[in-house]
């Protein structure tokens, strides 16, 4: 318990200081913590390394602050392991926009850098999993990590969201039964092909399909974009004006439809549901234009992969998918929420 509170202090003042170098109020777009009440106070610290040096190459889908919360884990862990005298040397590396042609590539190329073994939160896992079968093949030891997993390859284990289609369909329940079970609803969709992605909007069709009064009127993908969100919510409000509901799949795509919303003097009359704990989204659901945000545990997804590469390196055996969980958060936990994750300051405007 001791250990794990030094690994939140530790992870805490790293988030700050990456915060323009000095210690400032949160702001829109700035990096959270990643420290929620969801943490995993039981995780076992207690393994003592077979080495001294490990390098670890890190590959994500995009650069985005969702993957700041992750990063303030894998800083935490790595931070716990120099207090046993393990250094731990790691890239962190994602594109500006989501590509998983550069997402091969970057695996091709720690593949002869000398890595112990390379994290990938998988873009597309047609297109990725052929390379981690490469790279494994190479001798190089590849795990995945948060928003997805590839179980049909050679990756040595997983640790993340396990279950995106019951965020989906938590986010689609609460926003349909909170409309009445009728009325019309759209969908905002993230980027093409991403496994988290596509696992949420199928999740959301389904649960459409069960309330026959609720009509699909449109579905738009954004990618990723909080700007094009807004735009699309734009259109959608002048050519259905009696749009009672939408849900959004990833974690740009709220801020921009709940932005888009309130701009139009429509806040708390339509039904917004969207993933994650954006400084924007936070405020946005604690003054009642979103109603019901589904959080994941990313402080967790970077902890637990650390330490859960050095062991495979070592050769020790890892549980194969670990699974760091998510919630639904509504207005009443939106400041403790917002606390948690940006501190007491924390400022969106």
């Amino acid at each position: 318990m001791k250990k794990r509170f030094l690994s939140i202090v530790t992870a805490s003042l790293m988030a700050v200081t990456m915060m323009a170098g000095s210690v400032s109020a949160a702001e829109a777009g700035d990096s959270a913590t990643g420290k929620t009440s969801l943490a995993d106070q039981s995780f076992d610290t207690s393994y003592e390394p077979a080495k001294t040096e490990y390098k670890i190459y890190c590959t994500y889908k995009n650069i985005h602050s969702w993957y700041d919360a992750i990063k303030a884990g894998v800083d935490a862990a790595v931070a716990d392991l120099a207090e046993k005298g393990v250094t731990v040397d790691y890239e962190w590396y994602g594109p500006a926009e989501p590509d998983a042609v550069d997402q091969v590539n970057s695996i091709e190329t720690a593949v002869g850098q000398g890595y112990d073994l390379i994290a990938v939160d998988v873009n597309q896992p047609e297109t990725t999993a052929k390379a981690i079968d490469a790279a494994v093949a190479a001798g190089v030891k590849v795990a995945t990590f948060a928003s997805s997993d590839v179980e049909n390859c050679d990756r040595s284990f997983f640790v993340g969201n396990t279950d995106n289609y019951g965020d989906g369909e938590a986010l689609a329940t609460a926003v349909c039964e909170k409309m009445g079970g009728k009325g019309q609803i759209a969908i905002l969709s993230g980027t093409m092909g991403a496994a988290s992605h596509e696992q949420r909007l199928q999740a959301f069709k389904d649960v459409i399909e069960k309330y026959p009064d609720i009509e699909l009127v449109d579905e738009q993908r954004d990618n990723d974009a909080v700007e094009k969100a807004i735009s699309i919510t734009e259109s959608w409000l002048q050519a259905y004006p009696d749009l009672g509901g939408i849900l959004c799949n990833n974690m740009s795509n709220p801020v921009g439809a709940c932005q888009a919303v309130k701009d139009a003097g429509k806040g708390g009359e339509i039904v917004i549901g969207g993933m994650d704990h954006d400084l924007r989204t936070l405020e946005y659901l604690k003054d009642d234009t979103l109603y019901v945000a589904q959080v994941q545990n990313c402080y967790d997804m970077g902890y637990k992969l650390i330490w859960n590469a050095v062991k495979t390196v070592d050769g020790e055996e890892v549980e194969d998918s670990t699974a760091v969980g998510s919630t639904s958060v509504y207005a009443d936990e939106a400041d403790k929420f917002i606390t948690m994750l940006y501190g007491e300051d924390a400022n969106a405007e």
